[in-house]
């Protein structure tokens, strides 16, 4: 079963993961911007070649948003489990765009038509005895 707690870090987990992916790219540009340059694995090499510093950073980077990724989806995972057992269809459409699909409270309550505050309203109401 799913905390309150742990489905409410959801969307803050998806916030999470984009934001590094971003960054992901960006080291991944710089890293690559010498020709000839892979990035699959840790550079063994002096330390003090710049390139090899995005190398490194991005290989860890990558590896920290594997997990993350595996966290997210386990905790969808229940999350998804616990939606189904919620008998009200809005209500169970709303938990749904909120933690699997990691909508914001606005794109859900414009999507549903409703404002953004009746839907948080909707979902404290959904997730108060977990």
């Amino acid at each position: 079963m799913i905390t309150r707690e742990d489905i409410r870090y959801i969307p803050r987990l998806h916030k999470l993961i984009e934001r590094d992916k971003e960054q992901l790219l960006y080291l991944r540009e710089k890293a690559t911007s010498i020709p000839s340059l892979e990035i699959h694995e840790r550079v063994q090499t002096s330390p003090s070649n710049q390139s090899n510093k995005y190398v490194d950073a991005a290989v860890d980077l990558a590896r920290e948003i594997a997990d993350k990724e595996d966290e997210l989806a386990e905790l969808q995972m229940k999350a998804s489990e616990f939606i189904e057992t919620v008998d009200d269809d809005l209500t169970r459409k709303v938990l749904r765009m909120r933690y699997i699909k990691c909508y914001t409270w606005e794109t859900t309550g414009e999507l549903l038509g409703y404002v953004p505050r009746w839907i948080m309203r909707l979902e404290a109401e959904a997730i108060k005895d977990l």
